[in-house]
């Protein structure tokens, strides 16, 4: 491994600027934040493929400028040995922070052996809570949503926690795709970040793909959006020429709204690329202080 790192660092296409691991595979960004003065990205990481067929960890970045970024190394590598959290990866999810203390969520993906289609049976998705003060030293791993959270017309294929605080409470956002093969997102509350209950659903009228990931709730001037990383979406002339799609609903919806349980969502207007480009994929935000906010 030390051979083909130091072949890595060495190539003349190795980016300079942007973020990039040492080698193999990289996705999705996870758990954008600032703590203490420093800023964190953690990443979806296969330090042993460059196809993202080996393990499932979370690599780890962190910079004082948002220009230099030092690599900290692997922060979350998934535990082979259980079959209770994250076994078969450490899949995407998010970061918040909140009095010095980060809290990361990520959905841990488990496999179960046997003869399964792992879409509708096989497969837990696991939303696990791991804390730290500083983002690299963490704690132990906690399991704070599982399969039988999830209602029973949803298939396995549930990920990708986004949590956020709006008032005296917490949220919690993930992608999913029902058994008739439709995508949507479910929310979660939460009054102590550990213990959710099931809050509504979020989907079209229309089926709009069979899947859908990375999702995000947040407000932008007054306006709420959901972004989101929809599966299955056809191609257009101009439209969906990503590999994999990536865009946004502005939601005819306030927050409060949005988090009122007796408030259904079901008009979510059009839905607006990210980018119009051929490989962007899996947008996270995260809310910075500014400087004169310390």
């Amino acid at each position: 491994m030390t051979n083909s790192i130091q072949t890595a660092s060495e190539d003349a296409y190795r980016l300079q600027f942007h973020l990039m691991p040492p080698k193999g595979w990289l996705n999705d960004p996870n758990g954008l934040c600032q703590m203490n003065g420093r800023y964190h990205v953690y990443f979806q990481y296969a330090p042993t493929s460059a196809d993202g067929s080996g393990d499932k960890c979370w690599g780890h970045y962190e910079s004082e400028d948002l220009i230099h970024w030092v690599y900290t190394g692997i922060a979350i590598y998934p535990d082979k040995l259980n079959h209770k959290l994250d076994a078969s990866g450490a899949y995407s999810g998010s970061a918040l922070v909140e009095n010095g203390v980060m809290y990361l969520y990520y959905t841990g993906n488990v496999k179960l052996p046997g003869d399964y289609d792992y879409t509708t049976s096989g497969r837990l998705s696991n939303t696990i809570l791991i804390t730290s003060e500083d983002g690299i030293h963490l704690s132990e791993k906690e399991c704070v949503v599982d399969n039988k959270d999830y209602p029973e017309h949803y298939s396995c294929h549930i990920r990708d926690p986004k949590v956020w605080k709006y008032k005296e409470s917490y949220y919690m956002v993930l992608g999913a795709r029902t058994r008739k093969d439709t995508g949507a997102v479910i929310l979660y509350v939460s009054k102590d970040k550990k213990n959710w209950e099931l809050l509504k659903e979020i989907s079209t009228k229309e089926k709009f793909g069979y899947m859908w990931e990375c999702p995000d709730i947040f407000e932008v001037d007054g306006t709420c959006l959901l972004s989101i990383s929809p599966q299955g979406l056809k191609r257009e002339e101009y439209k969906n020429q990503n590999i994999y799609q990536s865009g946004y609903f502005k939601l005819p919806y306030t927050m409060d709204e949005i988090v009122d349980p007796n408030c259904e969502i079901t008009d979510l207007g059009d839905f607006m690329e990210w980018d119009m480009g051929f490989d962007f994929m899996h947008l996270r935000h995260s809310k910075m202080k500014r400087e004169d906010d310390y």
